[in-house]
């Protein structure tokens, strides 16, 4: 005898951030095809036949256009903590790509446009309201990749927000270059923080292999207004990388730094200082200095 378990429940509208973009393939290889990966970051059951997905350019004002595609055709539900994969084609992407969850696909009927060099991914509800949306250039790709091609764009952490660049750093070596359907090579999870600011780890590798390729750098203070700037130096106080400038802060929160120098570059291992600095319109300042390894293979 065979007994079958389906989950069900009542959907609803999808909200702002309760769909979150948490992996593009923009640029693949041979004849790959794009995807962009999806996760329920919300407590809801979600619709997909509510969802649009599609790009916005300079001459598009609303999502109200031929770019927006429909996600799903049938009524489909998506679940709370669930990847999904889109696609025009998932036999191709699991052709190329390892995935440790082949049912996390779905062919969309007619899939987006997507230029390989920069561009954006919107995700709308069927009322049109963006739900996520996430600009990227192939300048975010880890500096020693010698080919973007057939490299995805991987999300660190679900609940930093998705215009923050420092959030999103190219899938790991290890991995293949993508992990579609499951969770991402350079995922983070949120840590504990004691401290009004921390940096972790205390030495990081950023040589795309998948472990502590990022130095994150998280702040937690008492009350919300401040303004931040966060600037990283080498062991002599030569300037490396200017991370944030003038940058408004939420009560807390966190910022990645992927090794690249200011010229965009790999910086050298060696010790780096990360100047945190906060200031609020009452004139109250906030200094930091804190210290990491950035290390590598000799």
């Amino acid at each position: 005898m065979y007994i079958y378990q389906k989950e069900f429940g009542m959907a609803e509208q999808a909200e702002q951030n309760d769909v979150i973009i948490n992996e593009v393939l923009f640029n693949p290889i041979d004849d790959g095809v794009d995807f962009v990966e999806i996760f329920n970051n919300s407590d809801k059951i979600i619709d997909l036949s509510d969802l649009r997905l599609g790009t916005i350019d300079v001459n598009q004002f609303s999502p109200n256009d031929t770019s927006y595609k429909v996600v799903s055709e049938e009524n489909s539900l998506f679940l709370t903590g669930n990847f999904l994969v889109l696609t025009k084609n998932s036999f191709k992407v699991k052709d190329q790509y390892y995935t440790k969850n082949p049912e996390n696909f779905l062919d969309m009927n007619s899939f987006p446009v997507y230029n390989n060099e920069h561009g954006s991914v919107i995700l709308s509800g069927i009322n049109h309201v963006v739900v996520d949306a996430f600009t990227y250039d192939e300048n975010m790709h880890h500096p020693l990749l010698n080919s973007y091609d057939g490299v995805s764009l991987e999300r660190i952490n679900f609940n930093r927000p998705t215009y923050d660049n420092t959030n999103w750093h190219s899938a790991s070596s290890e991995a293949g270059f993508a992990t579609p359907g499951y969770k991402n090579s350079q995922h983070y999870d949120d840590q504990e923080i004691n401290e009004e600011v921390t940096v972790e780890p205390e030495i990081f590798s950023p040589d795309n292999d998948g472990y502590n390729d990022v130095l994150n750098i998280y702040y937690k203070f008492e009350n919300p207004g401040y303004t931040a700037n966060i600037t990283i130096f080498d062991s002599q106080g030569r300037l490396t990388k200017y991370l944030v400038r003038t940058t408004l802060l939420g009560t807390e929160g966190t910022f990645s730094w992927d090794g690249r120098t200011e010229d965009n570059q790999k910086a050298p291992i060696g010790i780096y200082i990360v100047y945190f600095e906060a200031f609020d319109v009452k004139g109250n300042m906030k200094k930091y200095k804190k210290s990491a390894v950035l290390g590598g293979k000799l």
